[in-house]
C-alpha cells in the first residue's frame, strides 16, 4: 500500500499536495487552490449575468475548491482535476438554488438564467429586445459553449442528487447533446425526428431554469 501511495504521489503530485494540506501545510493548500483556480473563474464565466457582482459566484466557487482541497480522497475518487471541478460546480448550483431572493440579490441575479445577457436597442427606438441566457440554449452546442456548459452541469448535478426529472427521450438527447453533438445528427443517431429532438432539447431547457429556481 505505501509502495502505490509514493507511486501514486510521484505520478501525481496533487496527491501529495493535498495530503499535505489535510495534515495542515497551509502552503501546499495555497498551492492546489492556486493551481487549480482556473477552474473557478471557468465557471464564473459562464454562469456570470451582466449588470452583477461576478465576485459572488467566484466567491462560491473559491470555496467548492477548497472543499474539494480538504475532502479529496486519491483512494475514492478521480484525479484531483475532476473532483475538484466537480466540488466548484456543486457548490455553485447549491448556492444558486439555495439563495434569498432578496438577502442574496447579487448572488440570484448573477446567476439567473431568466435575466438578461444583452440588450440590442434599435437605432431612434426606444424599444431594447432581451436576451436571457434561456433564451440563447441554441441546438448547436458548438455556438453556445457556456451554456451548453450549464445545462451540463446541472443534469450532472440533479442525477447525482437523485432528482432524475428528465424522461427517457430527454435523457437519451441530453446525453448526445453533451457530447457535442446538432440537433440534425442527434435526430439521426437516435432514429428520431428533427422536431422531436427539439421539442425534447426545449424541455431540457426549460426543465434546468425550473430546477435551479424552484
Amino acid at each position: 500500500m505505501l509502495k502505490k501511495e509514493l507511486i501514486n504521489s510521484i505520478e501525481n503530485p496533487e496527491i501529495q499536495l493535498a495530503a499535505e494540506a489535510q495534515a495542515g501545510d497551509a502552503l501546499a493548500e495555497e498551492t492546489l487552490i492556486r493551481n487549480y483556480s482556473g477552474i473557478v473563474y471557468k465557471k464564473a464565466r459562464a454562469y456570470f449575468m451582466a449588470g452583477a457582482d461576478a465576485e459572488d459566484v467566484v466567491q462560491e466557487g473559491m470555496i467548492g475548491l477548497l472543499k474539494a482541497v480538504r475532502s479529496y480522497d486519491a483512494e475514492k475518487n478521480a484525479t484531483f482535476g475532476t473532483y475538484a471541478e466537480r466540488c466548484v460546480t456543486n457548490q455553485i448550483i447549491s448556492a444558486i438554488r439555495s439563495a434569498d431572493r432578496i438577502k442574496h440579490k447579487p448572488l440570484n441575479t448573477s446567476v439567473s438564467l431568466n435575466r438578461p445577457v444583452a440588450q440590442d436597442t434599435a437605432q431612434g427606438t426606444a424599444d431594447a429586445t432581451e436576451i436571457t441566457l434561456g433564451d440563447t440554449l441554441r441546438t448547436d452546442p458548438a455556438d453556445s459553449p457556456d451554456e451548453m456548459l450549464i445545462i451540463k452541469d446541472v443534469a450532472y448535478y440533479i442525477l447525482n442528487n437523485g432528482d432524475n426529472i428528465f424522461s427517457d427521450l430527454e435523457m437519451q438527447v441530453l446525453n448526445e447533446y453533451i457530447k457535442g453533438f446538432t440537433s440534425g445528427q442527434i435526430a439521426e443517431r437516435l432514429g428520431k425526428s428533427s422536431k422531436s429532438v427539439d421539442n425534447a432539447l426545449q424541455r431540457t431547457r426549460k426543465k434546468v431554469i425550473a430546477y435551479l429556481w424552484r
